[in-house]
């Protein structure tokens, strides 16, 4: 129910899918140089819940270049490599579920996979050694909206639920974040010139991006046929009224220029006139829906001799005998949903089998030792669950 409902509600409740308030339209400030009044939009605690969302990303991108000396976590080698990339991969899964509870599997796939690390290389595994390592990865997969998934998963996951292992792994996703947001030169064992250098380093490739993805292009004002069409009539034709603008100040510039006569603007106004009706024609003919195909002529009105093209849309089809169309409109309907619930079928096993291959690819380049037929065989017995499965690895190969 859980799941259903708050699919559901996704738009409502997640805070970067609820829209920012806009402006009323027609509504004015209720003193002058005061701020318009706003409609519904995303406000109070999902407007900080983005805001922290921008935070970390940027300090993430600064400390991107950090490596695992300088969180005090010893060398993880090759092996220990595929287990923080395992962690990385469930961790950035938490923005493809919509439900707290299969957001929080993310959380807890991606803690386990670290306590597996630990037990795998005969670690201590209390937190002053899995928090560093919750850090790196949480660094190097950088996920989009962390703070607003973890907000939403204690906002909106069954409070009975998030005790015991998932309240510690999620609370230790939450110091994480913390740790992360005021990370500074002392939280880190590295020089002062390091530190400097690389911070330096990472603030310039920042901005650099920043002004690639958005260049300053100024152009110039110019006039076209096509302008003029975006600046008249909402449907694309040339509105009167722009053209009426437009001819009323060339008369005012040409009565006072010379004294000319009001006989020689009679020319230019019939000019205008000519060119304004093509242009009318042309506006509709680009505004204008496509309207439908006509009708096929009856078998009275068709010529003899010619021979009837059967009509490639059951509706349009004369069903013999006066007979109804609805039936044939059913079954079609019917055989149209069909084929498509099987494609989504074929599609969904598709993935999963590509799924448990990666599933089972990881984790033999983690357990080496380990069969790889016995690896399938603990995917598909856990079902996919890969913290579960990692765990399961680590009791064989013990």
């Amino acid at each position: 129910m859980e799941k259903l409902v708050m699919n559901r509600l996704y738009t409502q409740t997640f805070s970067p899918a609820i829209p920012p308030p806009q402006p009323i339209p027609g509504a004015k400030p209720k003193r002058r140089g005061g701020e318009r009044p706003m409609g519904p939009g995303r406000r109070g605690q999902h407007q900080e819940d983005v805001e922290r969302d921008d935070i970390l990303t940027q300090k993430i991108n600064i400390y991107a270049w950090l490596r695992e000396e300088h969180l005090d976590i010893p060398p993880a080698g090759d092996s220990g490599r595929r287990f923080l990339k395992l962690a990385q991969q469930e961790l950035l899964k938490i923005k493809s579920y919509r439900a707290p509870r299969d957001k929080i599997i993310c959380v807890l796939n991606c803690c386990k996979v670290i306590f597996g690390l630990l037990k795998h290389s005969k670690s201590d595994s209390s937190a002053d050694s899995f928090m560093p390592l919750l850090i790196y990865v949480v660094l190097q997969a950088n996920p989009e909206h962390l703070v607003s998934n973890v907000q939403y998963i204690l906002r909106f996951r069954n409070q009975e639920k998030l005790g015991g292992e998932a309240g510690y792994y999620l609370s230790s996703l939450m110091g994480a974040i913390q740790f992360i947001e005021n990370m500074d030169r002392t939280t880190l064992t590295i020089t002062d010139e390091e530190f400097e250098k690389n911070v330096e380093a990472a603030v310039s490739a920042i901005a650099e991006k920043h002004r690639l993805d958005s260049p300053a292009v100024v152009q110039e004002p110019t006039f076209s046929e096509k302008t003029g069409f975006q600046q008249g009539d909402s449907s694309g034709r040339p509105s009167l009224d722009m053209m009426g603008e437009s001819s009323t100040p060339r008369r005012s510039t040409s009565s006072n220029e010379g004294g000319r006569d009001a006989d020689d603007q009679a020319p230019i106004t019939g000019l205008l006139r000519s060119i304004q009706k093509p242009l009318s024609t042309i506006g509709r003919m680009f505004s204008d829906e496509p309207s439908p195909p006509p009708p096929a002529p009856s078998n009275a009105s068709r010529p003899p001799g010619s021979s009837e093209r059967p009509s490639p849309r059951p509706s349009t089809e004369v069903p013999p005998d006066g007979q109804q169309p609805t039936s044939r409109h059913h079954l079609s309907a019917e055989e149209a949903a069909a084929r498509q619930a099987s494609a989504e079928v074929a599609e969904a096993q598709r993935l999963s089998r590509a799924e448990h291959n990666n599933v089972v690819e990881t984790l033999a380049g983690m357990f080496p030792d380990l069969d790889r037929e016995i690896i399938s065989d603990v995917v598909y017995q856990k079902q996919g669950r890969v913290g579960q499965a990692v765990d399961a690895c680590l009791a064989l190969s013990n």
